[in-house]
């Protein structure tokens, strides 16, 4: 794991099952719906733009791995759930999905 200046730890794929066997955490992919349908690696799907209409979600989870096709939305939307949700352990998967 790494942690950059901006407190987003960053996981990538080889670290993903180690934290997903941690109790209580889950993989929130932020791209589109149809992007989550024709691949998902699991967790949940909730769409950058939805986010605020699905934070209480997110709130039953100690643990959320931030995730979408190629790091880049993941790492925005990670760093606005973690100050939307600053009690929750934000963590951020850098590679992506594929």
């Amino acid at each position: 794991m790494k942690t950059n200046s901006t407190e987003i730890t960053e996981i990538n794929q080889k670290e993903l099952k180690n934290v997903l066997d941690k109790e209580n955490a889950t993989i929130v992919d932020v791209r589109e719906t149809s992007e989550f349908k024709d691949f998902n690696i699991g967790g949940i799907n909730i769409p950058a733009h939805l986010l605020n209409e699905h934070l209480d979600e997110l709130r039953e989870f100690d643990t959320l791995i931030v995730a979408c096709s190629n790091g880049a939305r993941s790492y925005i939307l990670a760093k606005i759930i973690q100050k939307k949700l600053p009690q929750k352990n934000v963590l951020h998967l850098t590679e992506g999905v594929f």
